[in-house]
């Protein structure tokens, strides 16, 4: 049976631009709507396997149409890759379409947000007072479990700790927000229901974040899981020592064996205190065109794999380039300044055929695990600086 898909957009340009797109595609039911009153119309005459709604400031579209569909797969159009999106669409939408590259990423998008969970149930308003009972063990309060996850230190290339009961989100900490973790939890536990082995590893996009994320779920003990959510270039060794030993502190807290090692456990994961991270700055010899934004990005993304680099902030800019890396051990802070600046502008050059000098001489870099603030980087965009 065909799908139905809701398009929500008063650019009826646009509209028409994804009509065709998705017709190419597959034969669709496609619904338009101008406003999400006709939206509402379309949803309560039939049920819509996505709907396509755009970026705002409160994410009303969210609400709305959950509230008439619980289950609608929601995939966010938005104007410009740049154009920061609101936290209140984290963990609550399946995909998300940058509209200048329709052409390019609507196949992949629309794929993936078919494979992404729904959270027709919001997180608990506060889960530093659940409790947990499992047969061998005292009820115990979860705040003990955030606490000891808080206590371990997840490290730079880890955003965060899910600890869930089959795909109910029980305790977490790190970047993630409630809704993100929430949606974690879903959809580790529903692979896990699906091929219940010990370890999964999984690489997935988490909505409207712009990259995809490494999922490492292990069994605790029975439907218990524990899913560390990391970035995708993140060495597996780190991640598998780090999530075994959280598994072993987490079944002693869950028994009622805590005590002041686990509690204050840090992990030592035999990179520790040997990869440095540095902020890096240079800028274009001419503002940079938007056409080259995306291609600038993938080229850095890959100059990090190859060289067993991870970027944990990229700003590309017409003005200047702004990186946050993190180097292998023994590597400085120009090593890491010449690979990316030449390394990116020779792989445009062959890209594009082109044998002109995209960067201005010299770079910035200082040793730093976080991006330089705004006033940091304006120093860059004044002239002769």
């Amino acid at each position: 049976m065909a799908k139905r898909i809701l398009i929500v957009d008063a650019d009826e340009t646009f509209a028409r631009h994804l009509t065709t797109g998705l017709s190419k595609l597959d034969a669709f039911i496609i619904s338009v709507a101008a406003t999400l009153q006709e939206a509402s119309n379309v949803l309560s005459r039939d049920a819509q396997d996505i709907a396509f709604i755009p970026v705002d400031k409160d994410a009303r579209a969210v609400h709305v149409l959950r509230a008439l569909q619980p289950d609608l797969r929601l995939i966010l159009t938005k104007p410009t890759t740049q154009y920061k999106v609101a936290e209140a669409f984290s963990g609550k939408v399946q995909g998300v379409l940058i509209k200048p590259l329709l052409d390019i990423d609507l196949g992949t998008v629309l794929q993936s947000a078919l494979t992404q969970p729904v959270l027709t149930e919001p997180p608990r308003p506060n889960n530093n007072h659940l409790s947990i009972n499992i047969e061998t063990g005292p009820l115990i309060d979860t705040a003990v479990i955030i606490s000891m996850l808080q206590q371990a230190g997840l490290g730079r290339l880890v955003h965060t700790a899910v600890f869930a009961k089959g795909r109910t989100l029980l305790a977490f900490w790190g970047d993630l927000d409630e809704a993100e973790a929430a949606t974690v939890a879903l959809q580790a536990g529903k692979d896990w229901e699906e091929m219940p082995n010990t370890v999964q590893i999984q690489f997935a996009p988490l909505p409207p974040r712009f990259e995809e994320l490494m999922l490492y779920t292990r069994v605790v003990t029975e439907n218990y899981l524990l899913t560390l959510v990391a970035l995708p270039e993140t060495p597996l060794r780190e991640v598998r020592l780090r999530i075994n030993r959280l598994s072993i502190n987490l079944l002693e807290v869950m028994h009622g064996r805590i005590s002041s090692d686990v509690a204050q456990a840090v992990m030592d994961t035999g990179f520790l205190g040997k990869r440095k991270s540095y902020a890096i700055v240079w800028r274009p010899i001419r503002p940079l065109p938007r056409s080259l934004h995306i291609p600038l990005r993938r080229a850095l993304e890959r100059i990090a794999i190859v060289n067993a680099c991870v970027i944990t902030h990229i700003s590309v800019q017409a003005e200047l380039i702004h990186l946050v890396v993190l180097c292998p051990p023994g590597r400085d802070s120009g090593w890491a300044a010449y690979l990316f600046k030449n390394g990116s502008e020779a792989t445009i050059q062959q890209e594009f055929g082109v044998d002109v000098r995209l960067w201005e001489t010299g770079f910035y870099t200082t040793e730093s695990t976080e991006p330089l603030v705004e006033a940091e980087l304006n120093i860059f965009l004044v002239p002769g600086q």
